[in-house]
């Protein structure tokens, strides 16, 4: 059964296990009971495939696999990442980034322009290839297609609503070299700060209108009901709000009615990006706020000087679109209580003044936390959306 009410959906990458990323083998018994494991607790038949009593499963075969073999373990695991969402009871579901590599370096790929650079860090012990743009952004035909495949994925192996993400066209400017543009402003006689303010606006114009609205619009042509951008580097430059929801708007433009245009905020300074927000065309906002909440009770006075202020903003600026709620810590192994994610719904819909604006989700993507956590996290969450729902009477 699908919610209108308190939908719920992760809003960012599950973890990629071990025999997932390792595409080559044989694994050792840890990680091939593992993938068993989860496999039979999550339904997936294509287990098997991983390993079986002869021996010839893809984790079991020593050597080179070959890429239709790598690709055969991608599908897999995001069947599992699909049958996850779907068991712990979420109405909209995607693949779990399983076939990606970085939210960055993915898309990077599929850009012409872009040349890799090197690799920096980026949280933890993760990396990242950043890149150097060398011409003008594109999107690549390749970069379509392979958007499009993701998508008609998930779609084929779920009954759910099939929700497909993009990394933004603010964040792939903010996270790359952007010497082609530098350039062609000093060509046109800027320096100084000048040329790179100047460069930053174009490089992040070109990102939305030749790579994020062809990609956008080949999924709205092939169906998708809400495509999701993502921008965590939304409020780096707090002079730039316009700029960043002139590029939002672009990359939505021409979207058919009925298509919700939703935008993942991650860990944002909310306050800065207005009142330029309150000209964007996007239907949700996808934001943080469990992060400043008590980790164990909910204490609205604790909210109240962090995050939940946010949603105090959109209802300042009269805007009408759905806010997506982070009732989840994905920093924490802690597991919140249905109590305490309902509570946590129950209050941003008071602060809203509508709980029909209210849609639920954790903070980010819970990358960072196994599957066991991530699973109970997901579960707990649909539980309290449901909680909250009763509350309005509806199941």
């Amino acid at each position: 059964m699908m919610h209108d009410l308190f939908t719920t959906q992760e809003i960012g990458s599950l973890q990629r296990p071990i025999w997932r990323q390792k595409l080559s083998g044989p694994h050792d018994r840890a990680s091939v009971a593992s993938a068993l494991l989860w496999g039979e607790r999550l339904g997936v038949d294509e287990r098997a495939e991983l390993a079986n009593g002869m021996g010839s499963g893809l984790l079991q075969k020593g050597g080179e696999l070959t890429q239709a073999e790598k690709g055969r373990i991608i599908d897999i695991s995001t069947l599992y990442a699909i049958r996850m969402q779907e068991l712990a009871g979420l109405d909209r579901v995607f693949n779990g980034e399983q076939p990606r590599t970085e939210m960055y370096d993915f898309m990077a790929r599929f850009v012409d322009g872009i040349e890799p650079a090197g690799t920096l860090n980026a949280f933890d012990a993760n990396y990242f290839r950043k890149g150097t743009v060398r011409s003008g952004v594109s999107i690549t035909a390749a970069g379509k297609a392979f958007f499009v495949d993701e998508f008609d994925f998930v779609r084929k192996h779920t009954r759910r609503v099939p929700k497909p993400c993009l990394t933004g066209p603010y964040t792939m400017a903010d996270w790359s070299y952007l010497e082609y543009y530098r350039t062609a402003r000093e060509a046109g006689g800027e320096k100084g700060g000048a040329a790179i303010s100047g460069a930053r606006r174009d490089a992040v114009l070109d990102f939305a209108a030749n790579v994020l609205n062809p990609a956008v619009t080949a999924l709205a042509k092939a169906g998708a009901q809400v495509i999701q951008i993502d921008e965590p580097a939304a409020a780096t430059n707090e002079n730039e709000s316009l700029l960043f929801v002139e590029a939002i708007n672009a990359s939505f433009k021409s979207i058919p009615a009925g298509i919700e245009k939703a935008v993942h905020l991650c860990y944002s300074n909310y306050a800065s990006l207005f009142p330029a927000l309150a000209d964007c065309i996007a239907d949700s906002y996808l934001i943080e706020f469990t992060n400043h909440a008590s980790p164990e009770n909910f204490k609205p006075e604790e909210v109240d000087r962090g995050t939940f202020k946010a949603l105090q903003l959109f209802r300042e600026y009269k805007m009408k679109a759905k806010i997506g709620v982070g009732v989840i810590d994905i920093h924490s192994d802690l597991i919140e209580t249905p109590q305490v994610v309902r509570d946590r719904i129950l209050y941003a819909a008071k602060v809203l003044g509508d709980p029909g604006r209210v849609q639920v989700n954790p903070d980010c993507g819970l990358r960072t936390r196994r599957w066991n956590v991530a699973f109970a996290k997901l579960c707990s969450m649909a539980e309290g959306a449901a909680l909250a729902r009763a509350e309005f009477g509806e199941g």
